[in-house]
């Protein structure tokens, strides 16, 4: 019996010898795997900007008529005008004329970059501010091909366009144009710049614009 006892103490160890080994290197990795998360952890948060810093941006001032330089773009504000109805295009391709109760403001502006070719993002789209704070995107009532949306901003050329913002009447003075590049998952565009620029929205210019619109202004020349 006591031989057969010490036999069967033989075989456990046998077996338990492999598993001891194969507890210890899943330990292993599971450390290393633990050590290597720790410093990913440590790296990310080296590289990731706190949560009120993304997004920021860089502002830059100017007015109409004259130009705002970025370290990505230039862009300048030449006209803007006032209308109560405007034109686009439907699926066909044919001039439609489209009216609103509140106003059509077009702001016509133009662009260039010093060094990478740009266009207007629909996701992060240059807004009117009003003087109280409000931000318009532009109306979705215009076909983008019918404004800045459609042009490449090159560099070295100045790319010309409209954008035109559906907006009530009080939004108009002291109004000004946040112009804005695309969007960008590069960490340096975080804070990415924009121009601020005030259109001369005061005073007679404003009365004007809100008290005698254009009744119809044509974006494509065939209405």
């Amino acid at each position: 019996m006591a031989v057969t006892h010490a036999g069967i103490r033989t075989e456990d160890r046998a077996e338990q010898a492999p598993r001891a080994r194969r507890g210890v290197t899943r330990r292993l990795v599971a450390g290393m795997a633990g050590l290597a998360l720790a410093a990913a952890a440590v790296y990310a948060q080296t590289f990731t900007l706190p949560y009120e810093q993304r997004g920021s941006a860089l502002t830059y001032q100017g007015r109409i008529g004259g130009i705002v330089e970025t370290s990505r773009f230039s862009v300048k504000v030449t006209s803007v005008t006032s209308a109560r109805a405007v034109d686009t295009t439907d699926l066909g391709g044919k001039a439609v004329k489209v009216g609103t109760s509140n106003l059509f403001l077009l702001v016509d502006v133009s662009a260039t970059t010093p060094r990478e070719p740009m266009q207007l993002s629909e996701l992060t789209p240059p807004v009117l501010l009003t003087a109280d704070g409000r931000r318009y995107k532009p109306t979705d009532k215009v076909d983008k091909t019918l404004t800045l949306f459609n042009k490449w901003i090159q560099p070295g050329f100045w790319s010309a366009g409209l954008l035109v913002f559906e907006v009530p009447k009080d939004a108009i003075p002291g109004a000004r144009l946040v112009f804005v590049p695309p969007d960008s998952l590069m960490v340096s565009d975080s804070f990415a710049p924009e121009a601020q620029i005030d259109l001369g929205l005061s005073g007679a210019t404003a009365t004007r614009l809100v008290s005698q619109p254009e009744d119809f202004h044509s974006l494509t020349g065939k209405s």
